[in-house]
């Protein structure tokens, strides 16, 4: 009998989770599970159904903050955040963000050349989990046109602690503390800093906003840019062809990126909130209802995928792990270039592969598959 993860949240930091995927798309591709009090999606079909459908929304319409957050400055943060709103907010911001993210390559490239060009000669465990984290996040920080800051890297990761599920009381208040200084650093900013800046400041309106987006940017850089080029440096530590089909032909790593985030990806899942009754796949939905879309699992889906667990170079991908519908993620083409930027780096540098393979393990997450790579007995405590 396989080794099947205790439920879709579990799944997040299964070693293997793909089996269950499958499972769940051929025998129950929406169901209402008991014990989560949620529905859960795992086809691709049923999971764009659910993302387009007019009355599933990001957050719950009785709870737009969630309950730990408020009276805190993290309230504030969250709920002017595009990605955490829907309607007249979110359809006015959204293109806003759209658009000021359509960079033109040799500024990305050359902010990635400035941070990459510092990391060690050799990354390996410890050294590895660190610019996992830190290098996106000082990517982003450069075409934001914010100026270097030995505090960001922990206070970012205090105020992503306190915004997880996972949260306690004390990464909340550590997680409240980090947020002022965080923000104050835009509100300090000229508004034509960059040209990604000003592209903000020039479309997002008012300064709260402007400047909770542009943090915004910043956390979403945070686990899904560790997510997605640890799991890809982790297919090339055990798959030694692989590696050395990219040092031949080093052109094909975007397919190898693209082809390791539809296996692999770094966001598992999602979630929608039912603001009325819905009729969805054969199922009656009532208002109040949650949603956990398995966007992972679609991307496992046979139905767009043939032969959906073999890696394949050239494929058509319909893949999900950048969300569909009018919350994909605007950030997707940015995060890809910083992964490829990242991974050649690491290719050019020869980690010790081995190792690397045989010591990873996951981070504690609900939806975030993130990779760490030190030794579980010398790491200590994880970003």
């Amino acid at each position: 009998m396989r080794d099947f993860p205790s439920d879709p949240l579990a799944a997040v930091t299964h070693p293997d989770p793909a089996p269950y995927y499958q499972q769940l798309q051929a025998t129950r591709p929406l169901y209402f599970d008991r014990a989560l009090q949620l529905w859960v999606a795992s086809s691709a079909s049923v999971i764009e159904a659910v993302l387009a459908h007019p009355a599933c929304r990001v957050r719950p319409t009785l709870q737009p903050l969630p309950a730990a957050l408020r009276g805190t400055p993290l309230a504030g943060v969250f709920g002017r955040l595009i990605r955490m709103n829907d309607g007249e907010y979110h359809a006015r911001l959204k293109p806003a963000l759209a658009t000021a993210l359509v960079l033109p390559p040799p500024s990305v490239d050359d902010c990635c050349a400035q941070v990459l060009a510092t990391m060690p000669a050799r990354l390996d465990g410890a050294a590895l989990d660190d610019w996992l984290f830190a290098a996106p996040l000082q990517i982003m920080a450069r075409l934001l046109g914010l100026p270097p800051d030995a505090n960001r890297l922990a206070r970012m990761r205090d105020f992503v602690a306190a915004l997880s599920p996972l949260a306690t009381a004390a990464d909340i208040a550590r997680g409240s503390a980090a947020v002022t200084p965080l923000l104050a650093q835009f509100a300090a900013l000229p508004a034509a800093v960059s040209p990604l800046y000003a592209a903000l400041a020039s479309r997002i309106t008012p300064p709260a906003s402007l400047h909770a987006n542009a943090l915004g940017l910043l956390l979403q850089t945070w686990d899904a840019s560790a997510g997605l080029i640890g799991n890809v440096l982790y297919r090339l530590a055990v798959d030694a062809g692989l590696r050395e089909i990219l040092r031949q032909q080093p052109a094909w790593l975007d397919d190898c990126i693209a082809e390791s985030q539809r296996l692999d990806a770094a966001i598992h899942n999602t979630r929608r909130y039912l603001a009325a009754d819905a009729d969805i796949a054969g199922h009656t939905l009532r208002a109040g209802d949650g949603v956990l879309l398995l966007l992972a699992a679609a991307n496992l889906d046979p139905a767009r995928h043939p032969q959906p667990l073999r890696f394949e170079w050239q494929r058509e991908r319909q893949e999900l792990g950048f969300g569909a519908a009018t919350h994909r993620c605007p950030g997707s083409s940015l995060a890809l270039s910083i992964a490829r930027q990242f991974v050649q780096q690491c290719l050019h540098r020869a980690p010790d592969w081995p190792a690397l393979a045989r010591s990873h393990r996951f981070r504690a997450s609900l939806n975030a598959r993130i990779r760490l790579f030190a030794d579980a007995a010398a790491a200590g405590s994880t970003p």
